[in-house]
């Protein structure tokens, strides 16, 4: 059974598999820790007159209703890392029990361990997104891949170099909402992960974007839609974005990724830990206080330097990676 979800995954560069996880269980904790964040931002920065009458609003309103609110980097409140770059003392970040229990999910690493075997640590790389209706969405944040649409990339290229090289990780997409083309669900394309890993460039407000990108818009895309519940498997060298919200609901999401025991992480020095194994004594981090504690040591090193993570681009000096090259 190992090898062939492994073989699936390389073959295609995606898996969908159904029914992983338990809404009232597994998602609607965290979606009821993400109110209980913006019910801190309405008391923080919405006029006092106003803030009985926002806190009463359902959680969209809510929402969009700070969104408009000018907040610095609101996105970054509800992300489950620190942010790129400028990391200060205050610098805030979504890390949650409930997250933590999504990390260590058991129906998701036993899945995971099907594709990357028995000694799995959790990877640093990972975003809780919140998508509004685009027709919501200030003109800014249309192409901010937290807020709005995610560019064509491949996962191992926000690695550092030893990550791009060494790293065997799996992404694992997580659909808190039911996940279609109107409202923006990931596409991607088929067998296209075997080219390896290609050239990006810095594209809009620096995000990774691969070069010669708008070859892939005239290809044969696979629509990765995906019920509450389901979840949906990458391969690190799967090119991959997202589609527009078209709709007039919320599209909210997670992406954790794995990698092999033993192996960079891509992103020192942000967590990098064991989540399972056959040896107990490797399993150091066994709860939330603990994940969190490594997240302020990490915190604590990146404030001098200014910056979380860095990624080398292009990801290849020479153009012999180009996409145009190798189509």
């Amino acid at each position: 059974m190992a090898n062939n979800l492994q073989n699936k995954l390389y073959e295609q560069g995606y898996l969908r598999v159904k029914n992983v996880l338990n809404y009232q269980r597994d998602l609607k904790p965290i979606l009821n820790d993400m109110e209980f964040v913006m019910d801190c931002l309405i008391q923080k920065f919405v006029k006092k007159k106003y803030v009985k009458k926002v806190l009463n609003l359902d959680f969209k309103k809510k929402y969009s209703y700070i969104s408009k609110l000018k907040i610095d980097d609101l996105d970054q409140y509800f992300n489950t890392r620190l942010p790129r770059d400028h990391v200060k003392k205050d610098s805030d970040y979504f890390a949650t029990q409930s997250l933590w229990n999504l990390i260590t999910n058991k129906n998701i690493l036993d899945v995971v361990e099907k594709i990357l075997g028995k000694e799995i640590m959790s990877n640093p790389v990972q975003n809780t997104r919140i998508k509004q209706p685009e027709k919501k969405l200030p003109k800014g944040s249309v192409f901010d891949g937290l807020s709005g649409r995610t560019p064509w990339h491949q996962d191992a290229a926000v690695l550092n170099t030893k990550g791009q090289k060494l790293t065997d990780m799996v992404t694992v997409w997580i659909p808190f909402t039911k996940t279609t083309k109107k409202n923006g669900c990931m596409i991607t394309v088929k067998k296209i992960n075997k080219m390896g890993l290609l050239n990006h460039i810095a594209g809009y407000r620096g995000q990774v974007e691969i070069k010669d990108s708008k070859l892939l818009d005239k290809m044969e895309h696979i629509h990765l839609e995906a019920n509450v519940g389901d979840v949906i498997l990458l391969h690190k060298h799967s090119i991959h974005c997202s589609l527009p919200n078209r709709s007039n609901d919320f599209r909210i999401s997670a992406d954790l990724r794995y990698n092999v025991a033993g192996q960079p992480s891509g992103r020192d020095p942000l967590p990098n830990f064991y989540v399972r194994s056959k040896n107990k004594k490797n399993l150091k981090i066994q709860n939330f206080k603990q994940w969190l504690a490594l997240w302020e040591k990490a915190k604590e090193k990146c404030i001098p330097r200014k910056y979380a993570f860095k990624y080398p681009l292009p990801t290849f000096k020479n153009s012999k990676r180009d996409l145009s090259k190798l189509l």
